[in-house]
């Protein structure tokens, strides 16, 4: 896992999400608008952005920057990332072995994306699940 992904203003947000899911097939990247930012913490259930939008197409105004994910990026890095240089939510999250989506908590926020993965994958997570429909707050 040596190459990273870019993320740049001309990139699809269905494009970035499938390259995610194939380095990290346990992983799923969920990209939200920032006005749903405190949704996430009170509701728990959020509803993903249009993916065949460019990054720039959605991304807050003002904001400028690209950013590499890499295997050894940290999930609450990666987070803040997508907050600082692309002005978008994103939430990196896992499919369970019950089909239900949900994204990293607080435990593992501390992980890398490696970690993670390898993480979802020997609790059971299911395997190349790129784009959900909703995403609920939990931790593997």
């Amino acid at each position: 896992m040596a190459e990273g992904i870019s993320v740049t203003g001309q990139k699809k947000i269905e494009t970035l999400c499938k390259e995610f899911n194939e380095k990290f097939p346990y992983l799923c990247l969920c990209v939200f608008p920032m006005n749903e930012w405190n949704t996430i913490a009170s509701a728990g259930e959020l509803h993903t952005i249009d993916y065949s939008l460019t990054i720039a197409q959605i991304r807050s105004q003002g904001a400028t920057g690209s950013i590499t994910i890499t295997g050894n990026k940290l999930v609450k890095t990666l987070e803040q990332e997508f907050r600082d240089v692309v002005g978008l939510n994103a939430q990196v999250g896992y499919t369970e072995s019950n089909g239900s989506t949900r994204y990293t908590g607080q435990a593992n926020d501390s992980l890398t994306l490696t970690a993670l993965n390898k993480k979802c994958r020997e609790t059971g997570c299911k395997k190349n699940t790129w784009k959900p429909q909703l995403v609920s707050h939990g931790n593997v």
